[in-house]
């Protein structure tokens, strides 16, 4: 799997007027952090989550984006998803705590702080802890909302993490809802 990816567009693309008019021949993406899912979110409007994202991860304007053919559209959100969403739309049933080694450390500082993280620990939220995260908004700010609250960390460190990291621990969560086994111990 690679970091990043080029996609050339098959018909370049054009924005902006007079002096400030740009053309875009090809975009570049890379793999996304867990806040750039929740932005995406967040400014989704009449384009989607897809769409705003893939314009967060390239640096190109969303209507832009929105300009590009299908199978180009499905070529960038084919290549986000190689960084774990198969993981967490199919998790296993978790375990009852978990401890995730990153795979890319968060460094938000210089210091020694609760903001920069090389693991994170988890364990079965409650149902007050679960309402709780769900006041955050949609999916992914209640993903980042509730390994906030249950890994005690800030929010901002949560959002700096790398997808195949964020979702690891969105597929831990998911894992809570794989059903048990009737003859199970649990």
């Amino acid at each position: 799997m690679s970091d990043t990816k080029t996609i050339v567009l098959r018909k370049p693309l054009k924005h902006g007027k007079g002096d400030a008019e740009a053309t875009v021949s090809e975009i570049t993406l890379r793999e996304p952090l867990a806040g750039e899912y929740e932005t995406a979110e967040q400014s989704a409007g009449v384009y989607g989550t897809t769409v705003a994202l893939i314009a967060l991860l390239s640096g190109v304007p969303v209507d832009v984006i929105d300009q590009m053919y299908g199978s180009q559209i499905d070529e960038a959100e084919n290549f986000i998803a190689s960084f774990g969403h198969e993981i967490a739309r199919n998790p296993e049933r978790s375990p009852d705590e978990i401890v995730i080694q990153l795979t890319q450390p968060v460094q938000l500082t210089r210091d020694d702080s609760a903001l920069n993280l090389a693991s994170l620990t988890l364990c079965e939220p409650t149902n007050q802890q679960k309402r709780k995260a769900e006041a955050a908004g949609g999916p992914f700010a209640r993903m980042v909302a509730m390994i906030s609250l249950i890994g005690k960390v800030p929010k901002s460190s949560v959002r700096a993490m790398c997808a195949r990291d964020f979702l690891a621990a969105v597929a831990y969560f998911n894992g809570f809802q794989v059903r048990r086994s009737p003859d199970s111990d649990d």
